[in-house]
């Protein structure tokens, strides 16, 4: 079946993080905006509320762990956040615990995202070529404000779905988050190849539905899967074009 459409990974395949902030910036911002919004509700953060942001960060690594080695179920952010505030007596509405939720994640722009230098040259000649192209993450930030980064990176236009784990429910390599991009877009597994970093999240999740999976081999190995084999292997985004799949 010939190849119609691409599908890709965000983060580490088509952007990076190369001149993070320093950790004690990052703490101090998170504090800042989490004890502003926390005074805004006439709440003064002290006692226990003054680690209200680390232990966010904790629980958040620990539900992602936990999700990621199980059953891929994306934990629900804004309720694990009420809870973490819950455990340290402050009782929030739903909508408070969004808004809390909101202001933990300091966003791409704050943390220096940048796309690799080749990422929209390579967008660019597959789409001149043909295909379609959409987008699946695994991500804990989704909804308008993770999408007008998207747009701010220039990568709108190209992608006709973007499928984000905890919008969706699920997480990579899960198939439910394939196939709402896959129904989204109209496409038989067998048309469609997906590229990305992991070789679980992307390569096995994907090859399982039946896709051609691409590994673009990561800047910085994070992982070890003994029988997953990637039908097509690239280390820089530009090669992608040129594959077997593509011709």
């Amino acid at each position: 079946m010939a190849v119609r459409a691409v599908l890709f990974d965000l983060g580490d395949t088509l952007w990076h993080f190369p001149e993070l902030p320093p950790t004690q910036t990052i703490r101090e911002e998170t504090m800042r905006r989490l004890y502003a919004l926390l005074r805004s509700w006439d709440v003064e953060p002290e006692g226990e509320l003054r680690f209200l942001g680390r232990d966010i960060r904790l629980a958040l690594g620990e539900a992602d762990r936990l999700a990621y080695e199980g059953d891929c179920v994306s934990p629900h952010y804004p309720a694990l956040t009420r809870e973490v505030a819950a455990s340290k007596g402050l009782d929030l509405t739903p909508e408070r615990a969004e808004e809390l939720w909101d202001t933990w994640n300091l966003g791409g722009i704050f943390l220096g995202r940048q796309l690799f230098p080749d990422a929209i040259d390579m967008l660019s000649a597959l789409r001149d070529a043909g295909y379609r192209l959409g987008a699946v993450t695994n991500r804990s930030f989704g909804g308008p404000r993770f999408l007008s980064e998207v747009r701010e990176l220039g990568l709108t236009p190209f992608f006709e779905t973007v499928a984000i784990s905890c919008d969706m429910g699920y997480m990579k390599p899960h198939a439910r988050i394939y196939e709402h991009a896959l129904e989204a877009m109209a496409l038989d597994p067998g048309e469609t190849v997906m590229v990305g970093d992991s070789l679980r999240a992307d390569v096995a999740g994907s090859q399982a539905l039946g896709m051609t999976a691409v590994w673009r081999k990561p800047l910085k190995m994070r992982e070890e899967q003994d029988g997953i084999r990637p039908d097509f292997v690239v280390d820089e985004l530009r090669e992608i074009p040129d594959l077997a799949c593509f011709a």
